[in-house]
Order: C-alpha cells, then structure tokens, then sequence
C-alpha cells in the first residue's frame, strides 16, 4: 500500500502508565472539591479538559489555574510511565521504511513531551500535536486535530494511517478518510469511557501491527482485464488512492482494445496475453507474478468498475490481521438491492455447486474482489482459464485448509457491467467445467 505517514495517539498506545484514568479523575475532583468548587458543577470529569473549561465558565476561576492542576496531576503520572512492548522496534522499522510519523494527543503538551524524552521516543516524530495546540472544539475526537497535522505533512488522507487505542482516535480518522488501527490489548492507558467506531483494522498490541503494516507494505493488487479501455482508467485510479502503482498489476488478457495502452499510461505494472485465455489465466499470470515480487498479500479486482476500492480495503484486513487466509467480498451479504433477480439465482446454484466440492459454503462464490495471503494463494493450482476459476479458488482453498471468511460488499451495477461476468449461460458452462475438472 501507498503508505506515506503513520500517526499515533501517545497514552495507551505507545506507553502506559500504573495509575488509570479514574484515579487521576479523582484526584482532580479531590482537588477541585478543596478550592471550593461545589460537587453538581464538578461533575464526573469525563472527559477531564472539556469538564475544566465548563467549570471555569461556570465559576469564573481562570482555566489556565485548573488546567494546571490536570497539568501537574498527569506529568506526576507519567513518572511511572513505560514505553508498550515493541514500540520502539514498531518505530524504528517504519522510520526505516521511510514512513513520516506523527503524534496526536489529548495529553498536555508539558506531559506529552516529559515521556517522550523520558523513553527516548522524541526524535522520531516531525509533528507532535497535544491538546494546547488546538482550539478546544478541534481537539479529537473532533477531526480539526487530525486535518491541522495532515497539512502539516501535506499529505492526502488515504496514504496515511492513524493509530490508537480508543474510539476517540478512531472518529477523527474516519471523518477525513484516513485508514485507522485500534489496539485492542492496552488495558494501562486506555480511556474509562468508549465511543463507537469503526476502524479499518484491528490489532492486539504493537508486535501484531507492525506485523500488519509489513503485510500492507507488500500488497499487490491483480486486475484481470479484457477489453476494459471504457473503465480501466477509472478502476485505476480509485486504486491508486491506496496502492503503489508499481503494486497494481493489470493482465491484459488479449485485448483487442486500448486495455493495455491505458494501463500502461498510468505507469501500473502490465502483463499481456497474446490470446485471450480467459479470466482464471488471467489472474493465474498475475497472482503467480504477485507471489514472485514477494507479495504478503494479493487482492483481485474487477476491471469493469463494479467494486468500491474502500470495499478493497474492508475484504483485506481480517487477512491482512492475519485473522484469516482468504476473504472473499460477499455481494449477497451487503446491500442486493441493485443485483438483477437472475443473478441471484445464478449465483445462488453456482454457491451450491461450488460448496459440494469445497465442503464449505460460500455465499457469493462468484465474486471478483478476493483477498488471499502468500501461503494460501501459493498452495491454489489453478485448472480452469475461465470463469469457473472463482469456484476453482474456493474449492482449492478449502482442501488446502485456508482459513476463508466473507465480507460483505456492495457492488455497482451500471449498463456496462451488467454485460460482463456470469449469465445463466455461463453459469450452466461454469458448472459443467467444474464437474468435468473436479471429477477426472
């Protein structure tokens, strides 16, 4: 993936500290009650900056004396601080990569900096961002935090990714569109209230995300295509809001158009076929090829324009977590509003054929968008040049003992697409070939 900056929140996801977030609530309340402030305007705290800025308006105390409270209450804290396991090796390695790294924070600035010095994380970040560099409704989970440090990088959302701890972390990122990690094993650190959000990954600790972001620095993505010129420059760029162009591979399966013309425009990697064999040749040549760049994981994508590239990224990431082996997007498990009644029907016969030599059901067996990692994909020996290829990936995957999930996908239907892929016919063909192949 086209990755360009990493951006982390700081407590409880780099470090962690003894003391939880509810003692040093008390402590302030402990604090506040001393100086007279009555209970009802104290509140529950949560969360601690914002509740100081509605006492200090209610009670006319000056903020910057009970935010200086918070202040002395956090770097106490953080004292007893500790960097998480692996995070220096995590930093270390994507500085390594050339990956710019941030910081976002809601710790005060005077905290935030006592530990990073502290644990000799300072110099790996060209911006650090703590709560008094921004206007308090643009500290996150409000997205002006987060966008004042993509200028600062100058950088587009989709080449960056945010990683935190909690749902506060996760908004932001969301809102501007950039990818996200939340890390769901800190208990030290972590805020005493959630949000609802919804990250694109999900991992563990600091040793799986730095196995997570090994695998999306070595993603190729293959677009099968044959005589795609009225859509192949669309599908391509989408991608590249995501991928490296050198890591999108278009196997130009004998097209007699300007497929291969235009693709080669965009400066994406092409593979051509001097005949057309087909869409399982295709993507034979191109996820063959993948695996000898080194690929860690291969994505298929349609080249007629019917998948979303952020449906792309939702079918990568339990493979890309190393939660599975094999995704497949599943257009009947999201939204079948636009999918015609006999393709449906199609699909359905073709899941259930596919599932007696798989021995495992998979609800829209015939989809293009796929995400394999290197050890699956590599044990898959692909027999069937055309479109029985999808059937042949599960039944394959299954009795090579792939892990295979689904996720589910909307897919777009316009005129052009309507004409391509399975009809009844081919899906009569497709069954036939299936039990030719599978029962000599």
């Amino acid at each position: 993936m086209d990755l360009k900056a990493v951006i982390f929140d700081l407590d409880g996801t780099l470090i962690g500290a003894p003391k939880p977030f509810a003692q040093l609530k008390n402590e302030l309340a402990s604090m506040l009650r001393e100086m007279g402030i009555p209970e009802e305007l104290i509140g529950d705290l949560t969360p601690m900056y914002e509740s100081l800025l509605r006492i200090s308006k209610e009670t006319g105390i000056p903020f910057e004396e009970l935010h200086s409270l918070q202040v002395g209450l956090e770097v106490a804290r953080i004292r007893n601080s500790y960097p998480f396991e692996g995070a220096r090796e995590l930093l270390d390695f994507l500085k390594e990569r050339g990956i710019r790294l941030a910081l976002m924070t809601r710790s005060s600035r005077e905290a935030a900096l006592a530990a990073l010095r502290m644990h000799g994380l300072f110099d790996y970040f060209e911006v650090v961002s703590a709560r008094e560099d921004v206007p308090p409704m643009e500290l996150k989970p409000n997205p002006g935090q987060l966008k004042r440090i993509l200028s600062s990088l100058n950088l587009e959302p989709s080449k960056v990714l945010v990683v935190g701890d909690h749902g506060y972390d996760i908004l932001p990122a969301m809102e501007l569109g950039t990818l996200s990690v939340l890390i769901t094993g800190h208990s030290e650190g972590r805020m005493t209230f959630d949000v609802p959000s919804e990250p694109t990954f999900r991992v563990e600790n600091l040793t799986a995300l730095r196995e997570l972001v090994e695998r999306l620095l070595s993603t190729y993505v293959v677009v099968p295509a044959y005589n795609e010129e009225k859509t192949l420059e669309g599908v391509i760029d989408g991608l590249t809001h995501y991928f490296r162009r050198e890591e999108i591979v278009v196997v130009n399966d004998g097209s007699r158009d300007r497929t291969a013309e235009i693709a080669r425009s965009k400066g994406v990697h092409v593979l051509t076929h001097l005949i057309n064999r087909g869409l399982g040749g295709a993507l034979g040549t191109g996820i063959a090829y993948a695996l000898r760049r080194g690929a860690s994981l291969v994505i298929t994508f349609d080249a007629d324009g019917q998948h979303l590239v952020e449906d792309a990224i939702r079918v990568m990431a339990p493979v890309a977590e190393g939660k599975a082996d094999f995704a497949v997007g599943s257009r009947l498990k999201g939204d079948t509003s636009q999918m015609p009644f006999l393709k449906k029907f199609g699909n359905f016969v073709l899941d259930a054929i596919t599932a007696i030599f798989a021995r495992k059901f998979v609800s829209d067996s015939q989809s293009g968008l796929r995400c394999f990692n290197s050890e699956c994909a590599s044990k898959i020996k692909i027999t069937c040049d055309r479109y029985a290829v999808s059937s042949e990936f599960i039944i394959e995957a299954s009795k090579a003992g792939c892990k295979i999930v689904e996720v589910p996908i909307r897919a777009v239907y316009t005129e052009y697409s309507m004409k391509k892929g399975t009809n009844v016919f081919e899906g009569v063909k497709i069954a036939v070939n299936l039990l030719f192949d599978k029962l000599r």
